[in-house]
């Protein structure tokens, strides 16, 4: 995975990397009384150190894995190695904290919090060994789904700092970064060139047409300027304010950024460790504001202010974990390397979207107050 020589090009990147995300969001949480209980409304989620850190500025995130590939000289797989045991794993394994280790998930919502955890692994299991391409055209829409999710739900909780928040407003969050993000993806769609490593993503063929990507581009420009006509309004008017246009335009930037970069596992890595990044801090922000209402001694002590290397430790625990059954199934016996890692991956992943799509949607059971 990393080639001779190439370690003293690697260490600076990797060394950033590692102190943005373990001392990033311990940065962050240590100004407990602002962040769980401010002294009078702010236009921030938290406090403006901890946004800025763990929602905006940790875009600096994107740039890792396409650098670490290039000047690293590292292979596709050796950064979604990286990126996966350092935050992509952990993150996604946080959610279990808020559902499957939480009792009052459990009871209010037994179907949604065990169904996907039954059904999901067959599924991936089965699409692993019989359709790979479409399992991974499955996941990687899905996965742009649930970043542009997340990115639409971080926006609203800026909105409902203004007291001006409406459904509609989010839909239209969403569905600008979302054609953000699939702008340019269309044209290497019709071009035949949206690969992952080996494997061209399917693409129904009557829309391998020009005019599509052409009329998808312009709808995406629609969509961006009734964005920012409404958003400077709406600054002029205060119901939002300037971290909630700061967050939506760089993030709309960054998606319509992901997809014009050569190799695509890699960037669209970097957009990954990004929502990672925010989620994982969000989660433990959260955690910690439900801490005294938790239903489990388990989540208490994950969720105890001070503690975010307990919490982290807990998730990155997981992730060797799953990292040692995929290297069971590849090692010891002899399994195909990519269906392995992706149905061990998947079948974690694709439960944490389910479970994280009912949380966005539960609102004001799922936010920082």
């Amino acid at each position: 995975i990393l080639p001779p020589g190439s370690g003293w090009r690697l260490l600076p990147l990797l060394h950033f990397a590692a102190g943005l995300v373990l001392l990033g969001p311990q940065v962050c949480m240590s100004a407990e009384a602002r962040v769980l209980a401010p002294s009078q409304p702010s236009q921030w989620i938290a406090n403006p150190r901890w946004d800025v850190v763990c929602l905006t500025l940790s875009a600096v995130l994107v740039a890792v894995p396409p650098l670490v590939h290039s000047l690293g000289k590292t292979t596709a797989g050796g950064v979604d190695l990286l990126i996966t045991l350092l935050i992509g794993g952990p993150h996604m394994y946080a959610t279990f904290l808020k559902t499957v280790f939480e009792p009052r998930f459990r009871q209010i919502h037994p179907a949604l919090t065990w169904a996907p955890v039954v059904i999901v692994p067959i599924g991936v299991i089965l699409g692993a060994i019989y359709a790979f391409s479409w399992l991974l055209t499955f996941f990687f829409t899905w996965a742009s789904i649930h970043v542009c999710d997340q990115a639409s739900y971080i926006g609203y909780l800026y909105r409902e700092k203004g007291g001006a928040a409406r459904a509609w407003q989010r839909l239209l969050d969403f569905s600008v970064v979302m054609t953000a993000l699939y702008s340019y993806a269309m044209y290497r769609h019709v071009a035949g060139t949206f690969r992952i490593g080996d494997t061209t993503l399917w693409f129904p063929a009557f829309l391998k047409h020009a005019w599509f990507a052409d009329s998808f581009a312009v709808m995406t420009a629609a969509l961006i300027a009734a964005w920012i006509v409404l958003t400077v309004n709406q600054l002029r008017r205060r119901e939002v304010a300037a971290p909630y246009a700061f967050f939506m335009a760089l993030t709309i930037a960054v998606a319509l950024l992901v997809p014009r970069l050569p190799e695509l596992s890699i960037s669209f890595q970097g957009f990954n460790a990004w929502h990672s990044f925010q989620y994982l801090g969000l989660t433990y922000l959260i955690l910690r504001q439900d801490n005294a209402a938790a239903g489990s001694a388990f989540i208490r002590k994950m969720a105890q202010p001070g503690k975010f290397f307990r919490y982290y430790g807990w998730n990155l625990l997981l992730t060797t974990g799953a990292t040692l059954v995929i290297l069971l199934l590849t090692v010891v016996l002899r399994l195909p390397a990519e269906p392995s890692y992706y149905a061990v991956l998947l079948s974690f992943l694709l439960t944490h979207y389910v479970h994280d799509h009912v949380l966005f949607a539960l609102g004001s059971g799922f936010k920082p107050k």
